[in-house]
């Protein structure tokens, strides 16, 4: 992607590497929303086993992580980093669970576009946080990325419930950020992206099975067909997609992480094109251009600073 190459150019060549492994990443997690469509699950439930296989599928990578000596433990944790965990499997169980009560409510285009107001909080508390500088353009870049995000998203219609809808999209923006923003701290403690991973998957499964239940469903009694398609999806977004925006992460400000995730309804609608067969119109074609200038715009690097910005984190497993 242009905007991944230009950025490359500018930081070290080690976040440039990140840069590619969070642009991976994002793109791989575009392929919830076509999955979990393609398995017709209910909501809820569709997240419960996306995070219940995920937790499975790592469990062979602890194997043989434990085996081979890492010096990450998987268990033996301080009350601070169990504290950040659970608040990880919590901010990640409520945003996916707010973010289905948005697209019913409001309808999947104007959910699409509250839900990526997480850029806001993110890049405030990130540059209160961390110190973080954001971007040279980094504010007009992004309300042109959100335009072009409502020029893709807003044709598909609203929902009948505008105020609760709009509730839980903003539920949504709010604890996505507070996600990533954890997640930011936690990658400081000892601890393996691949142990962050499961306990986050974990730990959201277990949040998430009571709503499910509560809502009159039974995720035990889910067709095989549903099944193979939500293992796909845990594979994909969960396993591969986030150890790749988490492994671009730790080297990268979390404002890019942040911005660099508006790019996933741009991606998703291209590839409800291209699998599902739905018709993309001139103002969405536009709403696409719009978002990748915008971005692009946001991620332009600040004329000082760009040695503090390229400096190494921790090293990946």
């Amino acid at each position: 992607m242009i905007v991944g190459m230009r950025l490359g150019t500018v930081l070290s060549p080690l976040c440039g590497k990140a840069l590619v492994w969070l642009l991976a990443g994002v793109a791989l997690i575009s392929t919830s929303a076509i999955l979990v469509t393609l398995s017709g699950s209910p909501p809820t439930v569709s997240a419960f086993y996306r995070n219940a296989f995920a937790a499975v599928l790592w469990l062979p990578v602890l194997f043989v992580g434990a085996r081979r000596g890492n010096p990450h433990p998987v268990f033996r944790y301080g009350r601070k980093t169990w504290g950040m965990l659970v608040l990880l499997g919590f901010f990640f169980a409520v945003d996916l669970w707010a973010w289905h009560r948005s697209i019913f409510a409001l309808g999947a285009g104007p959910a699409t576009l509250v839900g990526n107001f997480q850029v806001f909080f993110v890049a405030l508390l990130g540059a209160a946080l961390f110190h973080e500088r954001l971007g040279r353009y980094y504010w007009p870049g992004t309300l042109l990325a959100l335009a072009g995000i409502a020029m893709l998203t807003l044709p598909r219609g609203f929902g009948g419930e505008v105020a609760w809808g709009l509730l839980m999209g903003l539920l949504t923006a709010l604890t996505f950020g507070a996600f990533l923003l954890v997640m930011k701290v936690i990658m400081r403690e000892e601890i393996a992206l691949s142990a962050l991973l499961f306990w986050v998957a974990f730990l959201s499964v277990g949040f998430l099975f009571v709503p499910a239940v509560l809502e009159g469903h039974n995720p035990l009694a889910e067709p095989w067909e549903a099944l193979g398609w939500l293992f796909l999806h845990a594979f994909l977004s969960s396993v591969v997609g986030w150890w790749l925006i988490a492994a671009g992460m730790r080297r990268l400000p979390v404002w890019l992480t942040s911005t660099l995730i508006l790019l996933q309804p741009v991606l998703t609608t291209a590839q409800g094109w291209v699998i599902l067969d739905q018709t993309i119109g001139a103002i969405q074609i536009i709403g696409i251009a719009v978002t990748l200038g915008g971005i692009r715009l946001a991620v332009l690097p600040s004329p000082i600073g760009e040695k503090e910005r390229g400096r190494p984190a921790i090293p990946i497993e």
